[in-house]
């Protein structure tokens, strides 16, 4: 047998003894449970029955998932990079954009400054000689949605690609990016993120290897999962790509939303996915298209991050809450688990940790814990099956990973208490 059919046999193989480890996982603390019952202990049991079979679920579609390969579909593209100092990244960025193997009669680069302090202007123009791309300037600070918006009121390819001023994608990420849009039930496309600084002397190396093993799950699992249902939750603003006409159709409500009565400046990506979703239109992931993004250097930053994700989340999740109502079955039942999950998950950890100390079982806590870490072995080795590129101290970081969620579950509480404040125009600095 081949060395790569043997890989994928022991790979399926691995793959299918850790879901059956799962399985068995939920058993046992069921039979852990038993030892002491109360209105707490059901209550965690619900809970990690819902969480479990969610689990099981994103693990065997993210298996099943596979990308879109290059059918040799080659549309118009207008790229858009909207910039707020990142002086120090938008020179990588645009180059690497022009290192593309894409037809260079078939795409155009906007770049959109909105009023930087810094010289991400100057940097800008200076690449501008170089390779030659439309640069717009705003005269005043608006936030990256109006940013955004100004470079598609000036495009005119018949796929819109947005991608972060401070990321850097490779000469076949926009090839493989829009061949899902062969299909036209498909509006929008979201690429594979990945932390590019994990080593990098500036950078906390803690927060972005845990942020690296995030993305693996975010992407390689949730998405892929969520894509074979055509219902990608969140086109992530890192790397996204829609059809034009669609977002012509939504861009005034886009840049209009409000929340609570403000403007909302966050969560730009997940709304413009959920307008996406309510024409009608399917939302998935392609793997292949790889982008390569900076996790926050400092605690500060990542807290800050953190929150923003957190408050964006409420806004996006409660509007996508009424379209699902007119989706299939399968996307509502996936949605729904998706939205309690999400929510319940913070106050989960926190309440029945705390609960469990204060009614004195130390028995029960142990098992609890031990709960939690060993769902955690069995999702970082099934994530190192299905991701090429996780090592193994990512391992030992997604194994931790729980540690970090029990830390962010009070700061995304405080997010969602919090969500209705408006922040400022680029909360990403």
């Amino acid at each position: 047998m081949p060395s790569a059919n043997k890989k994928k046999l022991l790979n399926a193989v691995l793959f299918g003894c850790s879901i059956v480890a799962l399985a068995f996982l939920l058993f046992y603390r069921f039979r852990a449970m038993g030892l002491s019952w109360s209105w707490i202990h059901i209550a965690m049991l619900l809970y990690e029955v819902a969480t479990t079979a969610f689990l099981l679920f994103n693990l065997t579609g993210a298996y099943l998932y596979k990308p879109i390969p290059d059918q040799g579909y080659r549309p118009s593209v207008s790229v858009i990079v909207p910039v707020y100092n990142e002086e120090q990244g938008i020179a990588r960025t645009i180059d690497a954009i022009f290192s593309s193997n894409y037809p260079k009669n078939k795409f155009e680069l906007f770049v959109v400054d909105d009023k930087s302090t810094d010289d991400s202007l100057t940097v800008i123009k200076q690449k501008q000689l170089e390779h030659g791309f439309k640069v717009v300037e705003h005269d005043v600070n608006t936030g990256k949605r109006h940013a955004t918006a100004s470079g598609l009121k000036k495009c005119s390819g018949e796929i819109v690609v947005c991608i972060d001023s401070d990321a850097e994608i490779s000469p076949d990420t926009i090839t493989n990016l829009v061949q899902p849009f062969i299909n036209k039930e498909v509006y929008a496309v979201c690429g594979n993120a990945m932390v590019s600084n994990e080593y990098s002397p500036e950078a906390n190396s803690i927060i972005a290897r845990f942020q690296k093993v995030w993305y693996a799950g975010a992407f390689r699992i949730r998405k892929a999962s969520e894509s074979l249902l055509g219902m990608v939750t969140c086109c992530s603003g890192v790397l996204s790509a829609y059809r034009r006409e669609k977002i012509e159709a939504v861009l005034n409500a886009w840049l209009e939303e409000t929340f609570f009565g403000r403007r909302c400046v966050t969560g730009d990506d997940r709304q413009m996915t959920n307008f996406m979703l309510q024409l009608g239109g399917k939302t998935v992931y392609q793997s292949n298209a790889m982008v390569y993004t900076i996790a926050p250097p400092t605690l500060q930053q990542f807290i800050k991050q953190q929150t923003r994700w957190g408050r964006s989340s409420v806004c996006g999740f409660l509007f996508a809450a009424k379209l699902f109502l007119h989706r299939k079955w399968n996307q509502k039942l996936v949605f729904y688990t998706t939205l309690f999950i999400t929510f319940a998950t913070p106050l989960a950890l926190i309440a029945s940790l705390t609960s469990l100390i204060w009614l004195g079982s130390f028995e029960v806590v142990t098992v609890y814990i031990a709960w939690l870490m060993l769902v955690s072995v069995v999702f970082a080795l099934t994530t190192k099956i299905l991701v090429d590129y996780f090592t193994r101290e990512d391992f030992v970081y997604r194994t931790f990973f729980f540690v970090m969620m029990l830390a962010l579950s009070f700061v995304y509480l405080y997010a969602y208490v919090t969500s209705y404040k408006g922040g400022t125009k680029w909360m990403t600095r």
